[in-house]
Formats: C-alpha cells, structure tokens, sequence
C-alpha cells in the first residue's frame, strides 16, 4: 500500500508518500472535528461530518496508519531526514522572477 519515500521516486515527487499524506489529513480533519463537537456537542451537522468521515475515509487512514507503524526506527529517521532535507531546498530555492538578496 505505501508507495515509496521520494528519494526513491525522484525529484518530481511529492514530498510525502501516500500513506503520510492520508494520515496527516485525517489526523488534521478530525481534530476539527474534535474541536467542533467540544464547542457544540449537540450539533446535528457536526454528527454528520462525523459519520461521513467515519463511513468515507477513517478505514483507508486505519491502513495508513498501520503501515506508518511498521517502519522501522532507522526507516523513521530516513524519512524525517528526507522531508527536512527537501524542505530547505524548496525554500532555498527563490520562486520564480524573484532575486536573492546579495
């Protein structure tokens, strides 16, 4: 299920694989979630945003999830390393028509 870390899919890729975007998403939209029953617990709309996120998505995030877990600890580093390592060169690099400051 997990598609390969970028180094492995060249410069092209995405910063994060499959698996790592799934479950950061899904982690984001339920604290939302969270949040918004913490704020009104009764809410009819909340409760269906809830049970659409539950029905639609929660079952693919359980798989990214369990396949995060399996990676090892070295295999964690690596992929920390990675996403920093890109990180910086994306924001080393000026967007286009913009100059360095000298």
């Amino acid at each position: 299920m997990s598609t390969p870390p970028e180094s492995q899919q060249g410069p092209a890729s995405p910063l994060f694989d499959e698996d790592e975007r799934r479950v950061a998403q899904a982690r984001r939209r339920l604290t939302q979630l969270g949040a918004a029953l913490v704020r009104n617990p009764l809410d009819r709309e909340v409760h269906q945003e809830v049970r659409a996120f539950f029905e639609a998505e929660s079952e693919s995030a359980l798989r990214s999830w369990e396949v995060l877990l399996t990676r090892s600890p070295d295999e964690l580093r690596a992929r920390i390393r990675a996403v920093l390592t890109a990180q910086v060169e994306q924001c080393a690099v000026p967007a286009a028509g913009e100059r360095r400051a000298s």
